[in-house]
């Protein structure tokens, strides 16, 4: 493990702006969030990401991977087998995807209520 800098995330130079961009990205999270249930194949991904394109995915996981959050193994059996999992550097991350998930599922009545009455009355 390299030995950590802090960065400033509110300067679009800063590398970890780019981190920060990508953990949160929209995909992105929910990966890392499913893969807090351990490895996963590309199919289970897919199936509970719920709405991913196959290139969108693909993309997310090259991303994740490039960014060192993710590993990709590839199993030598009859078909090979991929398998992705969540590293050293993304489990620091993961507990908060969660808690920011769990947030938005107990808010949503909250959100749909302020979205639909926002888009309903009319402006002054």
């Amino acid at each position: 493990m390299q030995e950590s800098t802090r960065g400033n995330v509110r300067d679009p130079a800063c590398p970890g702006r780019q981190l920060f961009d990508l953990v949160t990205a929209r995909w992105a999270a929910l990966v890392l969030v499913d893969l807090m249930d351990g490895p996963q194949r590309w199919s289970e991904l897919r199936r509970r990401a719920g709405g991913v394109s196959d290139k969108m995915l693909a993309q997310t996981l090259r991303d994740l991977e490039a960014g060192g959050l993710i590993t990709r193994t590839v199993h030598t059996s009859r078909p090979p087998t991929v398998q992705y999992a969540l590293t050293d550097l993304a489990r620091g991350v993961t507990a908060a995807l969660q808690h920011l998930q769990d947030w938005a599922e107990q808010h949503t009545g909250d959100y749909a209520h302020h979205r639909h009455t926002h888009t309903t009355d009319p402006k002054p």
